[in-house]
């Protein structure tokens, strides 16, 4: 059984699988859709690994992880949006992730499945404050952080690669659009 943690409108947010494989490795290899990852696109067995020592893992160890991301309408995985427990110097912080599908660009769906995660973070898991990490150049997902709400709060290094932190407290979340106003 799947385990569901959101739905929108037009997406439905749940626990990967192992059967995620395959849709997973494809949005991975695609290098426009990972120009600003860490590591790059990533091959099928770098992907499998990924799916299993990252996310797969973090729902055991922490309670939250990346979650695949549906499209309602085909059923079909378009990426992903969710948690990752990072280290920021001495700093333990929760980061909000999102990729989707290069043709999955530009039609609101990265926003609307943050704003989902948003809401899951603070109203049910009760972590008190998101991150995202984002490179300087990354002017999709720093918009999307700043629809979320997320505001640039400094700039680092972060694994050898210099970032700007984007971050928002449940305190101020109220003062950012839910779901229903943002597709209303």
């Amino acid at each position: 059984m799947l385990t569901i943690i959101a739905e929108t409108p037009r997406l439905q947010l749940r626990h990967f699988t192992i059967a995620d494989l395959p849709d997973l490795a494809m949005i991975l290899a695609d290098p426009k859709v990972m120009e600003f990852s860490l590591k790059g696109a990533m091959n099928t067995a770098e992907s499998q690994g990924f799916l299993k020592s990252r996310i797969l893992a973090s729902y055991r160890e922490n309670g939250f992880g990346l979650y695949a991301v549906e499209e309602k309408a085909q059923g079909r995985l378009i990426g992903f949006c969710g948690l990752l427990a990072q280290t920021l110097g001495e700093q333990k912080e929760v980061e909000l992730a999102y990729r989707l599908a290069y043709p999955y660009w530009g039609r609101g769906l990265a926003t609307e499945s943050a704003i989902a995660i948003r809401d899951y973070t603070f109203h049910t898991l009760k972590i008190p404050r998101l991150i995202s990490i984002i490179a300087p150049d990354n002017r999709r997902s720093i918009r999307v952080a700043e629809k979320v709400g997320l505001q640039r709060e400094t700039k680092t290094v972060f694994q050898g690669f210099p970032v700007s932190i984007y971050a928002l407290s449940h305190a101020t979340e109220a003062n950012h659009p839910k779901q229903a106003e943002l597709l209303g």
